[in-house]
C-alpha cells in the first residue's frame, strides 16, 4: 500500500469524523447501540473462551492428558496413584490433585479456605516456579512432612487477601485445620489449578493429609474415589502410544488396588474397564458438562439481539444518506467515483462500530464478571480467568468488522444509485426517499422476524423457568433455612464425650455438638 492510497484513507476519515460529529446525537446513539450488542457478545464469548477454548497457564499444555476409563470416570483412589506415580517413566511426569475445605484463622474470625491436595512433583512437571519463595518437592511429600516439617502453598489471590502481598509471608506459620504449616511459597498470578472452573487458596503435599484428617486418612483408603490425575506425554510421543503404554500397566495397577467393598459382580468390571487418555489443554472442569449448552444458547440470543440492532442502525443509516443525496451527486459531477463514496461510508461504518466495539469491551468485562457471578453458589463459588487474550481481541475485531458492513453496506449502496443530476433535481424540489422505501421496507421485515424469534425465544426460556420454580419439593421450604458448618474432629475419647455430655446435661445448659467432619 502506497503513501498516496494511506493519504486518501486517512482524508476520507477525518472526513467521516466530521460528518459524524455534525450529527452527535444520532452518533452516540448508533454508538450506545453496537456497544450493548458488541459488548453482550464479547461478555459471553468471553466466558466461553474461558471455560471450552483457554489453555491452561502451564508449560506446554498441549501435552498434558488426564487419566479416565470407558465409563469415562475420572476420579481415582490414592493407591490407584501409587501404582502410576511408581510407572511415570512411561510418560515425561505425572501429577494427582485432590480438593479439600480447611479452616483456619483470620483476623480472629474461623475462615474456611480452598485447599487442594497435590504431589510433590505437581508444580515441576507443570513447569510452574513459584512467583515468590518456592514451590513443593518430593522431599515435602512425606506423611508428616518433609525435612521442613509440613509445608504449604499459597496463591497469588490469598496472598494479597491474608498478607497484603507482603514479602514476609514467606516463612510465616498459618494453622490448617489447626494444624500450622510453614508457608514456602507463592504461586504465579495466573495460575488457578487444573480445574476449570475453580481456584484453590493452599496447596498441600499428600503427604500432610494424615496430619490434617488424623484417624479419617484416605490416603490408604482404595474405596475413596477422590483424586484426579493427568500425566504430560512426551515431546517424541503420541497419545495413542502413551495409551498403550497405561493400558500395558494397567492390570497390576488393579490387581495392586483392588477395593474391598466392592461386589463380587463388580470385580470383573473393575479389572476389564480400560484406561484411556483424554487431550488436557484446557484442563478439566466439572462446569462443561452442566453449563455449556446453556451459554451456547445465550451466546445464540445476544447475537440475534445484535443483529436487531444493525438492522435498526442501518435504517438511521439510510436516512442519512438519503438526506446526503445533494452531497453525494455534487461529489460525482465534481469527478469523484461511486467506489470513493461506497469507501466512503464503509469507513464512516466502521468508525461508528469501532466507538461501539471499544465501549463494549467494557461493558463485556463488567458483565462477563456479572455472568460468572450468577454461576457461583453459596457452596461452589465459579473461578474463571476472563482476561483478554488473542481470540477475545480477534473475535470482537471480527464482530466489528461484520457489524459494520451489515449496517453499512445497505447505505453504501444507495449512494452508489446516485446520479450526478440529481444535485439539480434535488436542489429544486428538496429531499424526496423515493429510492429508500423498498430496502427500508425489507429491514423492517428482517427486524420484525428477528425481533419474533427472540421473544419466541424469551417466552420459553420463562415458561421453562416458571416450570423449575414452581416444581414440588416433596417438603414446605417456607421458614426453611440451610447452612454449611465445618468442624474439625478432635481425638476425644468415647468415654470422655459421654461424661462431657452428661456433665452439660446436669448443668441443664446449651453443649456445643459432636465435632463433625465432612467425608469425602
Amino acid at each position: 500500500m502506497n503513501t498516496r492510497v494511506l493519504d486518501v484513507l486517512a482524508q476520507d476519515v477525518r472526513y467521516g469524523l466530521r460528518l459524524l460529529a455534525r450529527t452527535p446525537l444520532v452518533s452516540l446513539i448508533i454508538v450506545a447501540s453496537l456497544a450493548l450488542g458488541i459488548g453482550a457478545n464479547t461478555a459471553m464469548f468471553s466466558v466461553l473462551n474461558a471455560l471450552l477454548l483457554r489453555s491452561l497457564p502451564v508449560q506446554h499444555p498441549e501435552q498434558l492428558a488426564i487419566v479416565a476409563d470407558a465409563a469415562n470416570t475420572d476420579s481415582w483412589t490414592y493407591p490407584i496413584w501409587e501404582q502410576i506415580h511408581d510407572r511415570q517413566d512411561a510418560f515425561a511426569g505425572a501429577v494427582a490433585w485432590g480438593e479439600t475445605r480447611l479452616q483456619t484463622v483470620q483476623d480472629g474470625q474461623p475462615a474456611v479456605l480452598r485447599g487442594v491436595y497435590v504431589n510433590g512433583e505437581f508444580f515441576d512437571v507443570l513447569g510452574t516456579p513459584a512467583f515468590l519463595g518456592r514451590t513443593l518437592t518430593r522431599r515435602d511429600d512425606q506423611r508428616g512432612g518433609g525435612q521442613d516439617g509440613p509445608v504449604a502453598v499459597i496463591s497469588y489471590r490469598y496472598w494479597q487477601q491474608r498478607f497484603g502481598g507482603m514479602p514476609n509471608a514467606i516463612g510465616s506459620t498459618i494453622a490448617l485445620d489447626r494444624v500450622p504449616f510453614t508457608i514456602v511459597g507463592v504461586t504465579p498470578p495466573d495460575f488457578f489449578g487444573l480445574d476449570v472452573g475453580q481456584t484453590f487458596d493452599v496447596a498441600l503435599p499428600f503427604g500432610a493429609e494424615p496430619l490434617v484428617r488424623g484417624r479419617e486418612s484416605t490416603l490408604d483408603n482404595r474405596s475413596t474415589w477422590w483424586l484426579s490425575v493427568m500425566v504430560r506425554v512426551k515431546p517424541d510421543q503420541s497419545l495413542s502410544d502413551a495409551t498403550m503404554r497405561l493400558r500395558a500397566m494397567q492390570p497390576e495397577v488393579r490387581e495392586a488396588t483392588l477395593p474391598d467393598d466392592l461386589r463380587p459382580q463388580e470385580v470383573k468390571g473393575y479389572f476389564s474397564s480400560p484406561l484411556s487418555l483424554t487431550p488436557a489443554a484446557t484442563g478439566a472442569s466439572f462446569l462443561r458438562d452442566r453449563y455449556q449448552r446453556g451459554l451456547s444458547i445465550l451466546m445464540s440470543v445476544v447475537a440475534l439481539v445484535l443483529l436487531i440492532a444493525c438492522a435498526n442502525i442501518a435504517n438511521l443509516l439510510l436516512a442519512r444518506a438519503n438526506a446526503r443525496r445533494h452531497e453525494f451527486s455534487v461529489r460525482l459531477a465534481l469527478g469523484a467515483s461511486r467506489v470513493r463514496l461506497c469507501r466512503q461510508l464503509l469507513i464512516e461504518s466502521l468508525l461508528l462500530a469501532a466507538g461501539g466495539a471499544a465501549l463494549g469491551l467494557v461493558i463485556a468485562r463488567w458483565s462477563s464478571a456479572g455472568l460468572v457471578r450468577l454461576l457461583s453458589t453459596s457452596r461452589r463459588e465459579v473461578f474463571l480467568d476472563l482476561s483478554i487474550d488473542m481470540r477475545v481481541v480477534l473475535f470482537t475485531t471480527l464482530a466489528t468488522v461484520v457489524t459494520a458492513l451489515l449496517f453499512g453496506i445497505a447505505p453504501a449502496l444507495k449512494a452508489a444509485r446516485v446520479e450526478p443530476t440529481d444535485a439539480l433535481k434535488e436542489q429544486g424540489r428538496g429531499l424526496a426517499g423515493d429510492g429508500r422505501s423498498r430496502l427500508s421496507g425489507l429491514l423492517v421485515v428482517v427486524q420484525i422476524a428477528l425481533s419474533l424469534v427472540l421473544a419466541v425465544g424469551a417466552a420459553l426460556f420463562v415458561g421453562t423457568l416458571m416450570q423449575l420454580t414452581n416444581r414440588p419439593l416433596g417438603f414446605e421450604p417456607d421458614r426453611v433455612l440451610t447452612a454449611t458448618v465445618v468442624m474439625r474432629g478432635d481425638d476425644v475419647a468415647p468415654s470422655s464425650a459421654r461424661r462431657s455430655s452428661s456433665a452439660c446435661a446436669n448443668r441443664r445448659r446449651r453443649c456445643p455438638a459432636s465435632p463433625a467432619r465432612r467425608r469425602r
